[in-house]
């Protein structure tokens, strides 16, 4: 499981993790909720990661407030 799986579950098991994900709107921020997370990740790797669509949890589920990683998108312009 790669970082960006790792923080999808997590946005999908914790309801309050979830309403912190959805409210980041910088990368800091969405950096700062992830190693929070226990994830260790910086921007860059987001951004690489985001660009590769390597994850299995890379679903498509409408808008970006119900779609983690479309969210992740608009929070790292990718």
């Amino acid at each position: 499981m790669d970082a960006l799986d790792h923080l999808c579950h997590l946005v999908e098991g914790d309801p309050e993790f979830e309403k912190e994900f959805y409210a980041a709107s910088t990368p800091d921020e969405m950096v700062t909720l992830a190693v929070d997370g226990g994830i260790l990740i910086d921007a860059d790797d987001f951004r690489a990661l985001l660009r590769s669509g390597s994850t299995e949890f890379w679903l498509v589920r409408g808008e970006e407030s119900a779609n983690p990683i479309a969210h992740l998108q608009q929070v790292f312009s990718v």
